[in-house]
C-alpha cells in the first residue's frame, strides 16, 4: 500500500498538483490572523454570532443566508465539547464567556474554513479541467485559481463568499460528471451542492439551471443508451438532495420565513444609482462594474485570457450545441449577466466566477499551445507556453504575497487605539464615525480585548461624524472626534449630501485641533480607494504600508 501511494505521489501530474494545492493553502493563510483579537472585517461579526445564538437557540436575530453560519455552528460545537472535556469550559455561559472577552478563536475558526474551503475549491477547478479538456487544463485552471488575488484575499475572511464559490464550482462540476458518466451519485451530489450554495448566498439560485440541464441530458443519455427510467422516480430522486443540502444550510428559513424573506427583499432593494443605502460604490454599469472588478481581482492578462477562452466555449456551445460547453456556460453567463443588470456592486459577488475564470483562461492557454505546437513543432510549442503562464499569473501573485504581507502587520486602528490608551485620560467623552472602521475602544456597555482604560464613546452611524455640525458636538460636551477615511472617503448617492458632508470633514482641521494621524502609507498620503477598501487592501496594496483606514483625532476646543 505505500509502495502504491508513494508510486502515485511521484507522478509529475500529481507532484504538480499537490505542490499547487500547497501553495493555495499557504496563499490563504498567511495573515489570516489579521487584526485579532478585533474583528476589523465589518461583516464577519454578523456569521460568528449567528452560529453561536444557534446553540442558544436563537433563530433570525442576524437573517443573513444561513449556510456558512451552520457550518461555523458544528465547529463551535465541536470546539465547546472539546473544551468541556478538556476543562477548558465549565458550562455554556463559560464558551459565551470567552467570545465576548476574545473572539479571535471564533474568527479564526471561520477564516480557516474558508481557507480550507478555497484551496478545496482549487481542486476542484483542477478536476473541472481535467474533465473537460484534460490534465494539463486542469493543472493550469488549479494554478490560475491559485494565484488570483481576489479569491486569495477573500478566503481570508469569515464570510460566506467563498464557500458559496465552492459549493458553486462542486455542484457544476457534479453536473459534468452526471451527463459525462451518466451517474446518478454525481447528479445527487450536484443537487446536495447546488441547494447548500443558495441557502449560503441567495444570489446562488442560477445554479439551478444546469442541474435542470444535468437531469434533462442524463436522461437523454439514458434513452440514447436504452437505460430507461421513470422520470416523476428520476425527478424526485434528483429533487430530494437538492432540498436536502438546502434544509441543511437553510432550515431557519422554514422555522422563520418572513423574517428571512423581508431580510432578503429588502438587501435587493437597497441599492440605488450604483450604491449601497445612502453610499455610492461605483457609477458605472453593472457589468462594467464586475469586469473591472475582475481585472484587479484576477490581473488584466489572466482576465484576457479568460474571456477567450469563454467565448471559445460559447462558439463551441451554439455551433455544436456541445452539451459540456452548455452546461460550463450555464451559470457564469446567467450569473453575470443578473448581478451585472442589478445595482448590487460588491466586489465579493464576482467570486463565483473565479473558478470558471480559471478553467477559461487555462482552456485559452492550452488552445494556443497547440495551435503552436501544430505550426512550429512539439518542442518550440511546449516551451512557448511558459510565457503566457508566468505573464497571466505575474500580477495576481505578487498582488497576493503582497495583501499577505500587509496583514501581518499592525492595522492603524489598533496603533489609534494604543496611543488614545497612553495619552487620553480614562472617561473622556469621545465620538466616532462608526462601528469597526474606528480604534476598537472599551466602553462601560462593552469592553474591547486588551484593553487599559475605557472611555464614553458614541458611535454616530448614518453619513459618520457629519451627521451633526461641530457646535453640536461642543455642546453636548465631547471632547474628541475620530474620523476614519473608510467613512469619508466613500461618496454619498445623493450629490447634495455628499458636497455638504465632505465640506464638514474638510473643515475639521480648521476648526479643531488635529492632535494625532495614524496613515497606512509611508508618507501620510491618502491611498487609492474603492469600496471595497473597506474589507481589506484592494486596490491600494502597493502605496500601503499596513492595513486599516486613515485615522485622524480631533481635540474640540470649549
Amino acid at each position: 500500500m505505500r509502495t502504491k501511494l508513494r508510486q502515485a505521489l511521484s507522478e509529475p501530474r500529481v507532484a504538480a498538483l499537490l505542490g499547487i494545492l500547497s501553495v493555495a493553502l499557504a496563499l490563504r493563510l498567511w495573515g489570516i490572523g489579521f487584526g485579532l483579537p478585533y474583528a476589523y472585517h465589518f461583516d464577519e461579526p454578523t456569521y460568528v454570532s449567528a452560529a453561536l445564538n444557534l446553540g442558544s437557540g436563537i433563530i433570525g436575530r442576524q437573517p443573513n443566508p444561513t449556510g456558512f453560519s451552520n457550518i461555523l455552528f458544528g465547529e463551535y460545537a465541536a470546539y465547546f465539547v472539546a473544551g468541556r472535556l478538556g476543562g477548558l469550559f465549565a458550562s455554556a455561559a463559560d464558551f459565551e464567556r470567552a467570545y465576548r472577552t476574545d473572539p479571535s478563536v471564533f474568527l479564526l475558526l471561520g477564516r480557516l474554513t474558508n481557507a480550507v474551503l478555497g484551496t478545496l475549491s482549487v481542486l476542484v477547478a483542477y478536476w473541472l479541467g481535467r474533465q473537460v479538456r484534460g490534465q494539463l487544463v486542469g493543472l493550469l485552471a488549479a494554478l490560475f485559481l491559485t494565484m488570483a488575488f481576489l479569491h486569495v484575499r477573500d478566503s481570508h475572511y469569515a464570510v460566506p463568499d467563498v464557500a458559496m464559490a465552492f459549493f458553486v464550482s462542486l455542484s457544476v462540476l457534479s453536473c459534468i460528471l452526471t451527463v459525462q458518466r451518466t451517474s446518478r451519485r454525481c447528479q445527487y451530489l450536484a443537487a446536495a451542492a447546488g441547494g447548500f450554495a443558495i441557502a449560503t448566498k441567495w444570489s446562488a439560485w442560477p445554479i439551478v439551471i444546469p442541474l435542470a440541464l444535468a437531469v434533462l441530458y442524463d436522461r437523454l443519455v439514458r434513452r440514447e443508451t436504452m437505460q430507461i427510467s421513470r422520470p416523476g422516480r428520476a425527478t424526485l430522486a434528483g429533487l430530494t438532495p437538492f432540498v436536502g443540502g438546502f434544509l441543511v444550510g437553510g432550515f431557519q428559513l422554514l422555522l422563520k420565513p418572513a423574517t428571512y424573506l423581508n431580510y432578503a427583499l429588502h438587501e435587493w432593494q437597497a441599492d440605488e444609482a450604483g450604491g449601497f443605502g445612502i453610499w455610492q460604490v461605483d457609477t458605472v454599469p453593472g457589468w462594467w462594474f464586475y469586469l473591472k472588478t475582475l481585472s484587479y481581482g484576477l490581473g488584466i492578462v489572466l482576465l484576457t485570457l479568460a474571456i477567450l477562452g469563454f467565448l471559445g466555449r460559447l462558439v463551441s456551445a451554439v455551433r455544436t450545441r456541445d452539451r459540456v460547453s452548455i452546461l460550463l456556460l450555464s451559470f457564469p453567463l446567467l450569473y453575470f449577466l443578473l448581478m451585472g443588470s442589478t445595482r448590487h456592486y460588491f466586489a465579493r459577488y464576482a467570486l463565483p466566477l473565479a473558478p470558471f475564470m480559471a478553467l477559461f483562461a487555462a482552456e485559452a492557454v492550452a488552445a494556443a499551445v497547440g495551435w503552436m505546437r501544430a505550426k512550429q513543432g512539439a518542442t518550440l510549442g511546449w516551451s512557448l507556453m511558459a510565457l503566457p503562464v508566468v505573464v497571466a499569473i505575474a500580477q495576481p501573485l505578487t498582488c497576493s504575497i503582497r495583501h499577505d504581507m500587509l496583514l501581518t502587520r499592525q492595522d492603524t486602528r489598533t496603533l489609534a487605539k494604543q496611543w488614545i490608551e497612553a495619552n487620553i485620560p480614562e472617561g473622556v467623552k469621545i465620538a466616532v464615525d462608526w462601528p469597526v472602521h474606528g480604534p476598537p475602544l472599551s466602553t462601560p456597555e462593552r469592553a474591547a480585548p486588551n484593553s487599559e482604560r475605557v472611555y464614553d464613546v458614541t458611535i454616530v452611524g448614518g453619513t459618520g461624524l457629519a451627521d451633526h455640525p461641530i457646535e453640536w458636538y461642543r455642546e453636548q460636551g465631547f471632547d474628541y472626534l475620530i474620523a476614519s477615511s473608510f467613512i469619508y472617503q466613500i461618496p454619498l448617492v445623493f450629490p447634495e449630501q455628499d458636497r455638504v458632508r465632505r465640506a464638514f470633514y474638510e473643515s475639521l482641521g480648521r476648526e479643531l485641533t488635529e492632535v494625532q494621524v495614524f496613515s497606512p502609507t509611508a508618507d501620510g498620503s491618502e491611498p487609492d480607494f474603492v469600496f471595497d477598501e473597506i474589507y481589506g487592501p484592494a486596490v491600494s496594496l502597493w502605496q500601503r504600508e499596513r492595513p486599516g483606514p486613515t485615522i485622524k483625532i480631533y481635540k474640540i476646543n470649549q
